[in-house]
């Protein structure tokens, strides 16, 4: 919640302290830059010690990138509160989705379907909050609302979270029922195309969308709602994923997820109205839903015996993304504001064409 608060706010006081698009850009890609590594770092290392750990000292450092925020007055500081910011998230999200594939008594997909409902509806009032109080209050409201948040849920943190300790009888009993699993052969390369395409457009949308919208006269408070209707759209998705996959299987799920990616991509290119760019938005929710829950199903199945070095795998090419995409796509925008979104319809479609590939090369993936 805290970072879709924050991440709504960043461009936004960017722009209000006469920054370029590219800077804009930039300083999006400074977080991408670091959980492009970062995570892959932390999660071999949260394998070997106790996770909660990781969870705990994340939320601290959180609350520390809040702070700079708040007392922030240069563009210069605003990168280094981006890169604190997102060394902090690079540390949480392994740990978190490793520790909770661990200890889940449930299939590997209800789990992670549970987790992705729990961080994804987070994340639909998390802009919101953030707009409105931007609206309310002032510029710096949200990054003290993120402040007191994530420093009240550090402390709960070390006293509700309780961890397995490794080598239990109940995790040598996951370990070999997961086994099993781990003698299927998913295809990787069109799960991983599908997060780096994903994290691309979504580090493009968040971190330059909002400067752009503020152009064309759109409040922050409709801002707000705009990425609301992306949050909503994902959860939605999240919530039917057993059920599509029953139907389609994770290769036709990353297959439209990149369709839809693709199509609102076009589609933003030729809005310019708030309602346009909620449906635009209503559509990038839909294709990342799609893909994310395909990918980490398929990367957190595959390596079932070190989660902590799958999750950071994962998320590293999700920054890697959010790295990427900003930086090209500020770049594209001092040419035109829209290029960015040509760029996103172009990947989206050379993502489409490998993953056509590989479905004629592998014409069954199991489930």
């Amino acid at each position: 919640m805290v970072v879709g608060a924050v991440s709504i706010t960043v461009p936004i006081f960017a722009e209000s302290l006469k920054a370029s698009t590219l800077i804009v850009g930039a300083i999006g890609s400074a977080g991408g830059l670091v959980y492009s590594f970062l995570p892959f770092v932390a999660g071999t290392y949260c394998d070997k010690t106790k996770r909660k750990i990781f969870v705990s000292a994340s939320l601290a450092l959180y609350s520390f990138a809040c702070l700079l925020y708040v007392f922030s007055e240069e563009v210069l500081t605003l990168v280094l509160a981006k890169i604190i910011e997102w060394s902090s998230v690079a540390i949480f999200w392994p740990a978190v989705e490793a520790l909770l594939a661990d200890i889940g008594e449930i299939k590997l997909e209800e789990t992670l379907r549970r987790f992705n409902l729990s961080w994804g509806s987070a994340m639909i009032i998390g802009p919101v909050i953030g707009g409105s109080l931007i609206t309310a209050f002032s510029i710096k409201t949200p990054f003290i609302f993120a402040f007191l948040l994530s420093t009240i849920f550090c402390i709960l943190s070390l006293i509700i979270i309780v961890e397995r300790e490794k080598g239990s009888d109940q995790n040598i009993q996951a370990s070999l029922s997961l086994k099993k699993a781990s003698n299927r052969h998913y295809p990787l390369v069109p799960g991983l195309l599908s997060i780096f395409l994903f994290s691309s457009l979504d580090g493009i949308i968040l971190s330059l969308f909002p400067a752009y919208a503020t152009k064309l006269a759109i409040s922050a408070f409709n801002i707000g709602w705009i990425v609301f209707a992306f949050g909503v759209a994902r959860v939605i998705i999240f919530s039917q994923t057993n059920k599509v996959e029953a139907k389609i299987k994770k290769k036709g799920m990353l297959l439209f997820g990149t369709l839809l990616l693709g199509a609102a991509s076009l589609l933003t290119i030729i809005s310019n109205t708030f309602p346009q760019y909620v449906i635009c938005f209503a559509l990038y929710g839909s294709g990342t839903g799609f893909a994310y829950a395909a990918s980490i199903a398929l990367v957190l199945g595959r390596w079932e015996t070190t989660r902590g070095h799958a999750a950071g795998i994962f998320e590293s090419i999700i920054g890697f993304g959010y790295f990427a995409g900003p930086l090209i796509g500020g770049a594209l925008s001092t040419f035109s504001d829209v290029a960015p979104y040509y760029f996103g319809f172009a990947l989206s479609l050379a993502v489409l064409l490998v993953q056509l590939f590989y479905s004629t090369k592998n014409q069954k993936i199991d489930q």
